[in-house]
C-alpha cells in the first residue's frame, strides 16, 4: 500500500500523523490521515485507490488494464490527482479515475514513461472529462 499525503511537509512522512498498524485496510488509512492533512491518497494496485479528505474516504476502481510493467504507476497516479487539482477539478472520485486512468495506461506498457501518442489521447479525453466533474461528490476539496 502506497500512502500520499499532498501537501506533505518535507521533515514529516505519512507515519507522521496517525498510527497505521499493518493489519489496517487501505480504506482505514485514508480516513485516519485524511484527518491531519487536505487531501490523502491510498493505491492498492490492482484492487483500486481511495482519496480521503476531512476524515471521509471514497473507493475509486481500478479500470480495466492488462498489467505488462507496474514502474512508475505509482508517479503515474500522483500527476494525474495533481492534474486534477490544478485543472480546478473538485469531484474527489472523478480525480481518482483521472489518475487510475494514467497508471493504467503506464502500467500496460513497458517503462515507466508515457508515450506521446498515449499522452496526448488522455490529455485530450482529460479535457472533456473536467468538464463534467464540477459538483458530483459528497466529499469535497476546499
Amino acid at each position: 500500500m502506497q500512502i500520499y499525503c499532498l501537501p506533505t511537509p518535507v521533515k514529516q512522512g505519512p507515519t507522521a500523523y496517525c498510527e497505521l498498524p499493518s493489519t489496517d485496510s487501505p480504506m482505514s488509512a485514508t480516513r485516519c490521515l485524511s484527518h491531519s492533512v487536505p487531501l490523502v491518497s491510498v493505491t492498492d494496485g490492482m484492487h483500486g485507490s481511495y482519496i480521503g479528505v476531512k476524515g471521509e474516504a471514497i473507493y475509486v476502481p481500478p479500470p480495466p488494464c492488462i498489467p505488462v510493467d507496474t514502474c512508475g504507476a505509482g508517479d503515474a497516479y500522483a500527476s494525474g490527482i495533481l492534474y486534477g487539482i490544478l485543472r480546478g477539478a473538485s469531484d474527489l472520485k472523478g480525480i481518482g479515475l483521472l489518475a487510475s486512468r494514467v497508471a493504467a495506461v503506464v502500467v500496460g506498457q513497458q517503462g515507466t514513461h508515457l508515450r506521446v501518442q498515449d499522452a496526448d489521447r488522455l490529455a485530450e479525453s482529460f479535457a472533456h472529462h473536467l468538464d463534467s466533474l464540477e459538483f458530483c461528490s459528497d466529499v469535497w476539496i476546499e
